[in-house]
């Protein structure tokens, strides 16, 4: 009796588990591993329940147990190929990890990369900007302290004060570079169109901007990074594209913030491929952008120039 009820408790929880099973098929996006297991599962509950049917009727064991041997086989070789499956899932998952690791990586060297190359323009500008502009006024006041003629010390002295306020200038565009006021004091739509003006002394390339952001202040890090990001490009495509115009418009849509840059430069073989390297500058835009959960799809061939897609999440 203890041997039946043992049996009959088997069967039951066999079925829970192959129904728990297959009710889970669903979040494991139809996994054909998954697939086998439940049906293994299944298969199992089946088999106990001829066992069972053994116990109730022992006149049929024979064709019981011929039909019993066969399920066990099948359930080996269910489990045999769900497992080979599964090992090629944790082998796809273990090269996505290295995958990740090695993007990471080269996003962190680009950001040390770019890091070091802010430092030495700052170091540039402050060495070629205000260093000689105050070795000037150092000399003019030498001078001043050794003339003894008055008229001509007074015209040194104006001299060294004209030195004096083209060091301040300087000083505030250099801090301007670092921290541009206008962004923070006037928002994104004043602090790129600031930007194109002082670039637009001649007609080429043409810089064409659209945007319906008007006042809107968005997060500090969105503004700081999507203004960085648009200095990159045009910067990059002075540089490089030799392109007649530029296209770039910022649009809010409800909780997204949208960056379409388009040139008609030269362009470039561009790639997914996270081992081709396409530049710095390309590499520390895109670390930018992931900075602030954003994502970009990027676009360019020779001779058809460079197109850069960005979705900013606002929320």
């Amino acid at each position: 009796m203890s041997l039946k009820i043992a049996l009959l408790l088997s069967v039951i929880l066999q079925f829970a588990t192959a129904i728990i099973a297959l009710t889970l098929i669903k979040r494991t996006r139809t996994n054909i591993a998954w697939w086998l297991i439940s049906v293994g599962f299944l298969l199992m509950a089946i088999r106990r329940l001829f066992e069972l049917f053994q116990v109730f009727t022992p006149e049929s064991t024979l064709a019981s147990g011929l039909l019993n041997s066969w399920i066990g086989i099948s359930i080996s070789i269910l489990m045999l190929v769900s497992l080979s499956f599964i090992k090629r899932i944790f082998n796809i998952q273990k090269r996505f990890e290295e995958l990740k690791k090695r993007n990471e990586g080269r996003v962190f060297s680009a950001i040390i990369r770019t890091e070091e190359n802010q430092k030495q323009q700052f170091s540039k500008e402050l060495h070629d900007g205000l260093g000689p502009l105050l070795s000037s006024v150092k000399m003019a006041i030498s001078a001043v302290a050794k003339n003894q003629d008055v008229e001509k010390s007074n015209k040194i002295l104006v001299n060294a004060e004209n030195l004096i306020d083209e060091s301040i200038r300087t000083v505030k565009e250099i801090s301007n570079n670092l921290s541009p006021h206008i962004l923070n004091n006037f928002g994104l739509h004043r602090a790129v169109k600031s930007f194109l003006n002082k670039l637009q002394i001649s007609s080429n390339p043409r810089i064409i901007f659209n945007s319906n952001i008007g006042k809107t202040r968005f997060s500090y890090n969105i503004e700081t990074v999507v203004y960085r990001v648009i200095c990159e490009l045009i910067t990059n495509t002075f540089k490089h594209a030799e392109a007649n115009n530029i296209y770039l418009d910022i649009l809010q849509d409800t909780n997204t913030l949208n960056i379409k840059y388009l040139d008609d430069g030269k362009g470039f073989e561009f790639t997914d491929d996270l081992n081709e390297q396409h530049g710095i500058g390309l590499t520390n835009i895109q670390s930018r952008i992931k900075s602030v959960q954003g994502s970009c799809q990027i676009f360019s061939k020779p001779d058809e120039g460079f197109n850069i897609n960005i979705v900013i999440n606002t929320d």
